[in-house]
């Protein structure tokens, strides 16, 4: 992000913007923006972990922890195993049609190729706008792919689907896009909204006419690099939508949103 160097406005100016004209009164209204912001209350304080089985607190030899995301109105504590647990979670919380998910659900029943009975642990249970729920299980691809691990997974299938679930998916590496995994961790860093900012960044979007890169735009109307989170939130919700599908940086072409 290059430093904004409209602090000090001719008031007789304009900024062209891409076919847009962002003049000076609007740039001025945005050195008020952070004054007029509200103080923030302290953050409500997160809901429990849902997970029914216990989360080691640390351990060697895999990335453990625990993460926020709103969940509602709430802010939810959700528990994470691996790293790949933690890629596949925020990929799925960043998802247009996600409502929920929950970590390491009870043990669910299920009996062995063999014929012995035996239970199993999904990873998550992802809950989709319009109420369709698929349980996860997390795994390296090596593991996913052997004969054992699939033939069992198929048991466990039929024992979830239709009892706690609609659907059973592996998530390994590969399915983890690094585009879509980057724009959720980006999305994630923003999740807390600016309101002012927020307001202010979205009143200038619905004056675009056409593609502009992130940088750009913020230099554009006055905000430079400390309204680059809010333009994330706006690319999220709708109100600006990607020129093409890839990583969000200062580079990134945009357009305006159909929610703008």
């Amino acid at each position: 992000m290059q430093n904004d160097e409209n602090n000090s406005i001719n008031h007789s100016s304009t900024t062209h913007v891409n076919g847009s004209v962002f003049s000076s009164t609007q740039m001025d209204e945005n050195s008020s923006v952070k004054s007029e912001a509200p103080h923030n209350p302290q953050p409500r304080k997160p809901l429990r972990s849902r997970a029914k089985r216990a989360i080691p607190k640390s351990t060697k030899k895999h990335f453990v922890g625990e993460l926020v995301f709103h969940r509602g109105e709430s802010r939810q504590r959700l528990g994470f195993a691996s790293l790949y647990e933690h890629n596949a979670a925020l990929c799925f919380i960043y998802r247009p049609d996600f409502l929920d998910i929950e970590e390491q659900l009870a043990s669910l029943p299920f009996v062995l190729p063999n014929g012995k009975p035996s239970e199993h642990f999904f990873d998550f249970r992802v809950t989709f706008q319009g109420g369709r729920r698929v349980c996860i299980s997390v795994k390296p691809e090596r593991i996913a792919q052997t004969y054992m691990y699939r033939t069992t997974m198929a048991c466990i299938r039929q024992a979830a689907i239709g009892n706690i679930c609609d659907d059973v998916r592996t998530v390994t590496e590969r399915n983890i896009n690094p585009i879509e995994l980057h724009n959720a961790k980006l999305f994630h860093s923003a999740r807390d909204p600016e309101p002012a900012l927020d307001a202010y960044v979205r009143k200038c979007l619905r004056s675009l006419e056409g593609p502009i890169s992130i940088a750009d735009f913020l230099t554009g109307i006055g905000v430079a690099g400390e309204g680059f989170r809010s333009v994330a939130r706006a690319i999220r919700f709708g109100n600006a939508k990607l020129f093409c599908p890839h990583k969000i940086t200062g580079r990134t072409m945009i357009v305006r949103g159909e929610s703008a």
